[in-house]
């Protein structure tokens, strides 16, 4: 099976398969942080669920890149932040028109569209991570 020697080949040589389990581990971190500062947002705060999702993204983010630099991609350099902040930012876009859209139109409650939206962001914010910000 050659194709699939070539995409372990590929995997083994980009280290996803050591940074992976970690991205998902700060994710995780970050995502437990981010989405409780959503939900004290929603409903202590009563904040409309997208500007809520606006908060909760500066509190990820302000958690989740410095622990991936340091850990997951092993990073030492200084210039990196503009490159996280580009994608989580394009990322953040995508989840809030999934908000709108799950919460708006298909009537789901933004806590649990929320939670849908990690699945699609988490995809975009590794790859985006992996290959622009701390590319090798």
């Amino acid at each position: 099976m050659p194709l699939v020697s070539e995409i372990k080949g590929w995997i083994h040589k980009h280290q996803i398969h050591s940074q992976l389990p970690r991205f998902l581990t700060i994710g995780c971190i970050a995502t437990i942080i981010s989405y409780s500062v959503f939900l004290i947002c929603l409903r202590i705060f009563g904040i409309h669920y997208l500007i809520a999702n606006i908060i909760c993204f500066i509190a990820g983010i302000s958690v989740g890149y410095p622990l991936n630099k340091i850990w997951t991609f092993k990073s030492d350099s200084q210039k990196k932040f503009h490159h996280y902040f580009t994608v989580y930012l394009a990322s953040l876009f995508i989840g809030l028109i999934f908000l709108k859209i799950t919460v708006d139109f298909i009537g789901i409650i933004p806590e649990i569209a929320s939670l849908l939206s990690l699945g699609i962001t988490t995809c975009t914010n590794f790859v985006g991570t992996k290959f622009f910000v701390f590319k090798k």
